[in-house]
């Protein structure tokens, strides 16, 4: 059984804590020096420092710092990646989040406090529903296949994308987009139903709750069994 980690992120000035089983680290986005040092640190930790390993470090370096580097040129605040889900389970997942703005077509109804049909207005395609903050949530998601592994060893896999658009808990008057990237599963619904879990622990921290001055920790929240 493991422990979830709390991780405090601070978006539009104020602080937002997400739940998250195992491990993650929080990879820092404010600038390109912090996003490289800290991902080289981790590979580093992770892939392990033999000479012969340099290549798959260089490799891991560089993909990593083009993601963060991506999510960061289209507003991403918050990139969190797993190490694993739970002991022994190392699913790279990666969670991100942005801050974002209603839909012009649905402004009447976000002022009217309507935000589930403002919602279901804005992204017919989704599912709605409404979390533990009392607050709804749109979920979009996209499956795609593919083959893990070589001859008789290769097995089908799943790649799982959901997308989660709901009024921002720190100020509903605009929005929060939370992307969840999944490779390589053997089946969607067990992981689908785990990222719900974490989207619904989303949750504002008021003044009572988090110091004035506090920041998004970037060290990694191990599990305990």
């Amino acid at each position: 059984m493991t422990q979830d980690a709390n991780h405090d992120v601070k978006v539009l000035g104020r602080e937002v804590r997400v739940i998250v089983p195992g491990t993650w680290v929080n990879i820092p986005l404010d600038s390109p020096e912090k996003a490289g040092a800290f991902i080289k640190r981790l590979v580093r930790e992770q892939v392990g420092p033999a000479d012969r390993l340099a290549r798959m470090r260089r490799q891991a370096v560089e993909e990593m710092f083009g993601t963060a580097r991506d999510a960061a040129s289209i507003g991403v605040h918050t990139y969190l990646m797993s190490l694993e889900l739970a002991p022994g389970v190392p699913f790279p997942a990666a969670l991100l989040m942005a801050d974002d703005e209603w839909p012009p077509a649905t402004r009447q109804l976000v002022a009217d406090g309507d935000f589930a049909g403002a919602l279901k207005l804005a992204y017919p395609e989704g599912e709605v529903a409404v979390q533990s903050n009392g607050l709804p949530a749109a979920r979009i998601s996209e499956m795609t296949q593919g083959q893990a592994g070589e001859g008789e060893e290769a097995v089908e896999v799943l790649t799982m994308r959901l997308e989660y658009h709901m009024p921002h808990p720190a100020d509903s008057s605009k929005m929060l987009f939370v992307r969840v990237n999944v490779p390589d599963i053997p089946s969607a619904e067990p992981f689908a139903m785990l990222f719900d879990e974490i989207v619904d622990s989303i949750m504002f921290l008021d003044d009572r709750d988090a110091p004035a001055d506090a920041v998004a920790p970037v060290a990694t929240a191990p599990a305990t069994a």
